[in-house]
């Protein structure tokens, strides 16, 4: 060998042992990056802790950046601003190790696969707070075993988790995966959290965005969004091994199929709310069950529940017809049309209604603001025609509207004598109310986790109503009986409900209590104290994507007292010109609070 040839290699291994340090650091105890750096870290002790800060970048061409080095109870700290980087695969390689805490507010990017590989790990967590971002071509976070168990592994996301390669072939690309030679494995997406990739392969586990199995035991959360980004018709969520528990809550979004596979044992949990409607399309052979946790009634079929919306409130919105007659009667029988028996009296009414949900009996919160007419046309001494007309707008929790159009017509008998202290007044009435009704629903079937669905149909009403009315400081006394048909009808997508038939009735105690009286002002006190019942209904019978279910409401939202109580007053500015104004409000004891109001100026020509 020449002399020059030589001093050539000895002159490449002195760089190299000069430049070599430049590349790979051993760390111990508390280290701090605070500047752009290439050094590849190394830890070299249990107990070693990394911070990434000031914005710095910790870059390195090829693998490992940061290398945990089988070390035990480490820590790494990406601050916000701050990131790590690498060209080729394993960014923070984090294997054979226990104990591993990793808080990223920043930024972990591989090039090429596993962001974060967590290679026969125990006992390590994973945080990605808002902000954060953990990402790489393919396969970002893994947790996987080539010997024994992978166990006791927690991510918690808020930030974004996702892997860029568009794929359809055979390669696996998870932005989050375990293998089922893991065990519990724990990772939750919270509200804010997005986790997604780009697969359109043939399988689940190659595309599926969480792939998550185990041994016997592993847990996912979802709170925020889980995405594939190659459309919904391909797989979100990949379940293999035994005994996966996925709990999906609050307004969380899954795009995406959801395969449920190995050899099952799997629990799918729904958390979104009492009344909250959903599907989710679920494929796969693995066995599951499902739980609604909030008590919907879910159907298996994919998983799928409704909320029961106006069909939960339909005794109770007899009832407070009912009421509104009644009180608009006491109304009219105190004019001075009522006493002349010669023109009909009409008013215009304005109400709004509100209930406080319950979860333990699922009744939905529910506000509803109409506008309605009442006329009442003599056609003799003792018989009056009524029509009644309202429109309104019923917003039910969890994201149900239902527009409706009511009209109810027919005849008031009164002054019919029982004995000299006792008369009775009798009125009938039926109508029909059309409704048209628009909910919105989370689903996996669409690009957006969500899908509006809209439906329209009629429903048909009787009511009857029996007062005494006692001529003597007693109150009056009511008997009423309502009856609700709802034909079967089927929503734009997935929902369609049987009909349904609902009886009940109700005994109420009522007065009108004179306050002041003279030729220009009319000022009483009006109060009724109504109990109601349901005397018979059948069950709700209803399929989700053909799958029956059916809903029975709770006893306890089958029995209700309410209390209304008024002021009339009536100003007669001359003999043909009066100003009246009625204001009414009501509490029931299904946490049903309104208010009624009446403004009528009158001018007799």
């Amino acid at each position: 060998m020449s002399q020059i040839l030589k001093n050539f290699i000895f002159f490449l291994f002195s760089c190299f042992l000069i430049i070599r340090p430049a590349y790979s650091v051993n760390i111990t105890g508390a280290n701090t990056i605070n500047s752009d750096s290439t050094a590849q870290q190394v830890y070299n002790a249990d107990d070693t802790s990394l911070t990434i800060t000031n914005s710095s970048t910790l870059s390195r061409t090829g693998q490992a950046p940061v290398n945990i080095n089988e070390k035990d109870d480490g820590t790494l700290t990406i601050n916000s601003g701050s990131s790590i980087t690498a060209t080729s695969h394993n960014t923070v390689q984090g294997k054979d190790q226990t104990g591993l805490t990793v808080t990223n507010s920043g930024t972990i990017s591989s090039g090429g696969s596993k962001a974060i590989n967590l290679l026969n790990a125990q006992d390590t967590t994973v945080t990605n707070n808002s902000g954060g971002i953990i990402k790489s071509n393919t396969n970002t976070v893994t947790l996987t075993e080539n010997s024994g168990t992978g166990n006791n592994v927690t991510i918690n996301n808020s930030g974004q988790i996702f892997s860029e390669a568009v794929s359809s072939g055979t390669t696996n690309n998870n932005a989050v995966k375990s293998e089922d030679d893991t065990n519990n494995m724990t990772l939750t997406n919270n509200v804010g959290g997005h986790i997604y990739n780009n697969n359109s392969s043939a399988t689940a586990l190659q595309q599926a965005t969480v792939f998550i199995a185990a041994e016997d035991t592993a847990t996912l959360t979802n709170s925020g969004t889980i995405e594939n980004k190659a459309g919904p018709e391909n797989w979100a969520i990949g379940l293999a091994g035994t005994g996966v528990t996925v709990t999906l809550k609050d307004k969380g979004k899954v795009i995406g199929k959801i395969n449920s596979g190995g050899s099952g044992g799997h629990t799918i949990k729904l958390q979104h709310g009492a009344g909250q409607g959903y599907y989710y399309d679920i494929t796969g052979s693995g066995s599951y069950t499902l739980q609604d946790l909030d008590g919907n009634p879910v159907v298996k079929g994919s998983a799928g529940s409704v909320g029961q919306g106006g069909n939960e409130m339909v005794d109770e919105e007899l009832g407070y017809k009912s009421l509104s007659m009644k009180n608009s009667l006491a109304r009219y029988n105190q004019s001075d049309e009522y006493l002349e028996r010669e023109k009909g009296w009409g008013e215009i009414t304005t109400s709004f209604l509100k209930r406080e949900g319950d979860k333990n009996t699922l009744a939905l919160d529910n506000e509803k603001i109409g506008i309605g007419a009442n006329i009442f046309e003599p056609i003799s001494n003792n018989k009056t025609l009524i029509f009644s007309f309202e429109t309104s707008l019923q917003n039910i929790s969890a994201n149900h509207d239902i527009d409706k159009f009511s009209f109810l017509t027919g005849i008031n008998f009164d002054e019919i004598g029982i004995s000299d202290g006792i008369n009775s007044e009798i009125y009938v009435l039926g109508g029909a109310s059309f409704n048209k009704s628009e909910r919105n629903i989370l689903t996996n079937t669409t690009s957006t986790g969500l899908l509006d669905i809209s439906d329209e149909y009629m429903s048909y009403e009787i009511l009857i109503g029996n007062k005494l009315k006692f001529n003597n400081l007693l109150p009056d006394l009511s008997f009423n009986f309502g009856y609700s048909h709802t034909p079967s009808h089927e929503e734009s997508k997935y929902y369609k409900w049987e009909e349904r038939d609902v009886y009940n009735g109700s005994v109420a105690l009522s007065n009108e209590n004179q306050i002041l009286k003279d030729k220009k002002k009319n000022l009483y006190f009006s109060w009724i104290a109504d109990a109601r019942t349901v005397i018979d209904d059948n069950v709700q019978v209803f399929y989700v994507n053909g799958t029956k279910g059916s809903y029975s409401q709770n006893n306890d939202l089958k029995t209700e007292f309410s209390l209304s109580a008024g002021l009339n007053f009536d100003y007669n500015f001359n003999n043909n010109n009066k100003f009246s104004i009625a204001l009414e409000g009501l509490q029931t004891s299904q946490d049903t609070s309104g208010v009624q109001a009446n403004l009528k100026y009158t001018n007799k020509f």
